[in-house]
C-alpha cells in the first residue's frame, strides 16, 4: 500500500506543479513604425494561484534597432503594481535601469542613468495599473483591471509619473492572423484632461492582445500568431525563453 500511495504521488506531482502556475498569455508582437518594421516585443504574462502576494507576473525583451529593452512587472490580484524592473542595454551594456516597488502605499523608485542617480516615492491610489510607455504587453493589465469608461490612475514607472485616464470599448470586428480570423473587441484609452487617445487596442474573446497602435507616435504592435485557445494556453510551460535569454520569475 505504501509503494501505491508514493508511485501515485510520484506521478501526480508534475501535474499539481504545473498547475500552481498558469500561462495567461505569451506570444511576440511586430513592431511597425509608419508601416516599416522596426523591431519585436517577446512576452509573457502569468498568474499564480498560490498564497504569494504576487498574482501575476509579466515579462518581456522589447528590440529595436542595436538596443534591447528587459521589462518585468509583478501586480497582485487586481493589477496594482508591486514591482518594475526596466533596463535599457545598448551596444551589449547597460545604458539605464529604472526599478519601482510598492511598500505599504507607496510607490519607491529608483533611476540610474550615465547622467546620474534620482528617486521618488509617492502614494499610490486604489485601481491604479501600471503601463510603460512602448511596452504594448502592459495594455493586457489595463483592459483587464480597469473599469469601462470610469477615470483609472495609469502609472507611468519609468518617468515617476501617473497620469488619469479612461478604458472606452468601441465595438468589435473581425480581425486576420495569418490564416485565423478572429472576431476580437477594440478598446480606446484616453487621457482623462483632454480626451487625447493613447492607445487603441484589439483583443481575442479572452482578453489577449492581437494589435496596439499608439497614434501619437505613430507606433503599432501587430501579433504574429494568433494566441492558442484557451485550454491549450493553461498547459503552455510557465518557463519560456525570449531572445536567447531564459526570463526567471519575480518574487513580490
Amino acid at each position: 500500500m505504501r509503494r501505491t500511495v508514493v508511485l501515485l504521488l510520484s506521478a501526480l506531482l508534475p501535474r499539481l506543479l504545473a498547475g500552481q502556475v498558469v500561462v495567461v498569455d505569451e506570444g511576440t508582437f511586430t513592431l511597425l513604425l509608419r508601416g516599416t518594421r522596426v523591431g519585436r516585443e517577446d512576452f509573457s504574462i502569468r498568474r499564480s494561484p498560490s498564497t504569494a502576494q504576487a498574482a501575476y507576473v509579466a515579462q518581456a525583451n522589447v528590440l529595436m534597432g542595436e538596443s534591447r529593452v528587459s521589462v518585468a512587472t509583478s501586480t497582485d490580484s487586481l493589477g496594482l503594481p508591486l514591482r518594475f524592473q526596466h533596463e535599457t542595454i545598448a551596444a551589449g551594456q547597460s545604458a539605464a535601469t529604472v526599478t519601482g516597488e510598492w511598500r505599504g502605499g507607496l510607490w519607491s523608485a529608483r533611476s540610474v542613468n550615465p547622467l546620474g542617480e534620482s528617486a521618488r516615492e509617492f502614494r499610490l491610489t486604489a485601481g491604479t495599473i501600471a503601463g510603460e510607455p512602448g511596452v504594448m504587453h502592459h495594455l493586457w493589465f489595463l483592459l483587464r483591471f480597469a473599469p469601462i469608461g470610469r477615470r483609472t490612475t495609469l502609472l507611468l514607472p519609468r518617468s515617476l509619473q501617473a497620469r488619469t485616464i479612461r478604458v472606452e470599448a468601441a465595438g468589435s470586428e473581425p480581425f486576420a492572423i495569418g490564416l485565423s480570423e478572429i472576431q476580437a473587441r477594440r478598446f480606446t484609452v484616453r487621457l482623462d484632461a483632454d480626451n487625447t487617445v493613447l492607445y487603441e487596442a484589439w483583443v481575442d474573446p479572452a482578453g489577449r492582445l492581437l494589435r496596439v497602435r499608439i497614434p501619437g507616435e505613430s507606433l503599432e504592435a501587430v501579433r504574429d500568431e494568433a494566441p492558442p485557445s484557451e485550454s491549450e494556453a493553461e498547459t503552455l510551460s510557465a518557463d519560456r525563453t525570449y531572445a536567447g535569454q531564459t526570463l526567471a520569475p519575480l518574487t513580490a
